[in-house]
């Protein structure tokens, strides 16, 4: 299952990073056509607009799984390593339940949009549901790589554990 996860992950940070340098570049085609005084599709604000939604869900897990996301280290700092771990599989049982009731609520608000056949009327109109089905699909995945974060942290408990317990074995053998 950690494959398929790590696997959907990469496939999701390859798309956000395309949709960064297709808005990068359709950004700098619109300052290009200013400067020669030529019209731009007025497509591309629509398209920057839903891509910078995009990006943000589809790099988000990839992020969590490397541990890139921003933290403040200001307590982390002054734990003993088991508290660290401790503390880091409450940080990923409150990540996880955050992101499953967003991921729901986002499951609710698409199918509603998709029922009610809710359209964005803007340059080119689009079904609303397409623009914000990444939301709930995002907090899913990344409340997988929760998730699977907080399971490695009860092992590695359960592992240092065992260890402690080993070498206090070992100590009074001696």
């Amino acid at each position: 299952m950690g494959k398929l996860i790590d696997y959907v992950s990469k496939l999701f940070a390859l798309l956000a990073g395309i949709l960064l340098v297709l808005v990068t570049l359709f950004i700098g085609y619109v300052i290009f056509a200013r400067i020669i005084d030529i019209s731009s599709p007025a497509w591309i604000v629509q398209f920057t607009e839903y891509s910078l939604l995009w990006m943000t869900f589809l790099g988000t897990a990839w992020v969590l799984s490397r541990d890139r996301h921003v933290s403040i280290d200001l307590i982390t700092s002054r734990l003993t390593p088991r508290g660290k771990i401790v503390l880091d599989i409450a940080h990923n049982l409150v990540g996880c339940g955050v992101c499953v009731v967003l991921c729901w609520f986002g499951v609710l608000t698409t199918w509603s949009m998709f029922q009610r056949g809710v359209i964005d009327v803007q340059v080119v109109d689009v079904a609303k549901y397409q623009v914000v089905l990444i939301i709930p699909l995002g907090f899913f995945l990344l409340a997988l790589q929760f998730l699977r974060k907080m399971l490695m942290g009860f092992h590695s408990v359960r592992h240092s554990d065992s260890l402690h317990g080993n070498l206090q074995d070992e100590s009074s053998d001696a």
